[in-house]
């Protein structure tokens, strides 16, 4: 703080906001000081700034942090701007190389923070299939599930040593866990996978898993995956995060829920997320959409949607056929029929909210929108999950059900996700929380009027109610408009001092 005439002046100031801090338990309207990008001061007392922001009947928190983003760039960033994300980490596919991925980060500059684990999937294809780690690294592409000896094969003994050989060089240069896709490679062998969790164990990292399940019965039935991915927790003595607990459980959420429940209660470190929609996203190669593995998910093949269409027998296997990177969204649920299942999920004790959103393709093109593209162009298209996750989770959980209060709701989307990665990432301890001396990544937004917009067949459509966007000290949302020129993103990243630690 500078001290002036008249007293001490900050970089900016919010006031008459109702401030909700979940650490704390603080629920109370307070002025807001912020200056070189930290939270100076959260005061009853009047605050003076050289930008000011009257924060009267809106809420202020601390920015969301989204472990499952797979967009990662400024486009992406900006569409989870509005939707009141901070910081957006891919740690389910993860990315390699790692260090050069950072670099990249760095020089082109991002607007949201950023971070990445080291990509399991990326070791196997380049051991397996002999395609060379990428030189400009980005998250693994749906292209990739069309293969079939990567997520087939078993490895040698030879073929596991470079697997993890290749992962842990990922941790070794600072990636945030290891990223873990077994769902995608069903033949990977067990002892492979024990070993990948032997190695996050070693490096007291998490393991992200999209886990294997691929039926509602036996065998590879759902039980039979989170009893897999418990084992390794048990085995290793390490901590096992699940992703998105919705659209890997299918309708056997309740048995599943209570299983990971029963581990948690004998002491092993297994957390959990999910999103609020009943649909996932995927490309139609996926092993686990093989036509003959549908009804074994409770699906049929109308259950797939491509471009905001319903598919059928004949569209589905043509498609599958003909482009088995394309990006399909899968419906697991059909709500409102199955909105109970979709609550264990989303309401799931200690569990986190995160989007798994995904890149934004061109429906003209079929390639990926440019980075630096705004507005949002109307063909562009995507998992609405990409735009709306957390207005979503606030519109309908909070403000219309009533199902969880306001403070408890930013927790899981906020205070959860820094709490549980500070204990191997110490800059998370800085985030999260709306205190004098954290980091101010903070958000301004409207109770009655935060909402997703995005729909299935439109989802190039921003959510509504975030009033303004701070990303360390600056607008990245102004007035509720996108200040175009503001990158102010921060790498996430684990120190390499830290390893083996």
């Amino acid at each position: 703080m500078r001290e002036m005439a008249g007293g001490l002046i900050l970089d900016l100031v919010i006031t008459n906001g109702r401030v909700i801090d979940p650490e704390t338990k603080l629920d109370a309207v307070r002025n807001v000081g912020i200056e070189d990008g930290q939270i100076a001061e959260v005061s009853e007392a009047g605050l003076t700034g050289h930008q000011v922001v009257d924060a009267k009947g809106l809420v202020v928190a601390p920015g969301f942090i989204d472990w499952h983003s797979h967009g990662q760039n400024n486009l992406a960033d900006r569409v989870h701007a509005f939707d009141g994300v901070t910081t957006a980490l891919e740690l389910e596919g993860g990315i390699l190389p790692i260090g050069r991925w950072y670099e990249i980060q760095a020089a082109n500059k991002r607007v949201l923070n950023y971070g990445a684990a080291s990509s399991w999937a990326f070791a196997r294809i380049n051991t397996l299939k002999g395609i060379p780690l990428p030189t400009e690294p980005r998250p693994l592409g749906f292209s990739n599930f069309g293969h079939k000896k990567w997520p087939n094969d078993i490895a040698t003994g030879d073929q596991l040593a470079k697997i993890v050989g290749i992962t842990e060089q990922g941790l070794i240069e600072g990636g945030i866990g290891i990223g873990m896709l077994p769902g995608y490679a069903p033949g990977t062998g067990y002892k492979e996978l024990l070993a990948l969790q032997t190695l996050a164990a070693k490096h007291k990292v998490p393991s992200y898993w999209h886990d294997r399940a691929e039926s509602q019965e036996d065998a590879f039935s759902v039980a039979q995956a989170y009893g897999e991915v418990i084992s390794f927790a048990a085995a290793t003595g390490s901590w096992v995060h699940i992703c998105h607990l919705n659209s890997t459980s299918f309708h056997e959420i309740r048995p599943a829920a209570k299983v990971i429940q029963m581990a948690q209660m004998q002491g092993l470190n297994i957390t959990v997320e999910a999103y609020p929609y009943g649909a996932g996203s995927t490309g139609i190669g996926a092993a686990f959409l093989a036509p003959e593995n549908l009804p074994r998910l409770g699906m049929t093949y109308e259950s797939i949607e491509y471009q905001g269409r319903r598919l059928s027998e004949q569209s589905f296997k043509e498609l599958r056929e003909r482009e088995p990177g394309a990006t399909v969204v899968v419906h697991f649920f059909e709500l409102p029929r199955d909105q109970a299942l979709l609550d264990i999920s989303n309401l799931f004790p200690g569990g986190i909210i995160a989007s798994d959103s995904m890149p934004w393709l061109s429906t003209k093109t079929g390639k990926e929108v440019e980075d630096d593209v705004w507005p949002l162009p109307d063909d562009a298209f995507a998992h609405p999950r990409s735009a709306g996750t957390f207005a979503r989770f606030f519109a309908q959980y909070v403000r219309e059900r009533k199902v969880i209060s306001l403070s408890d709701a930013i927790a899981k989307a906020a205070y959860w996700p820094a709490k549980l990665m500070q204990k191997f990432v110490p800059q998370m301890s800085r985030k999260g929380r709306l205190q004098a001396g954290m980091d101010a990544d903070v958000i301004v937004f409207d109770p009655a009027t935060v909402q997703d917009c995005a729909t299935y067949t439109e989802p190039a459509q921003l959510s509504t109610g975030m009033k303004h966007v701070l990303v360390n000290g600056v607008s990245v949302i102004a007035d509720g408009e996108l200040v175009r020129d503001a990158k102010p993103g921060k790498p996430i990243r684990r120190s390499v001092t830290t390893v083996g630690a």
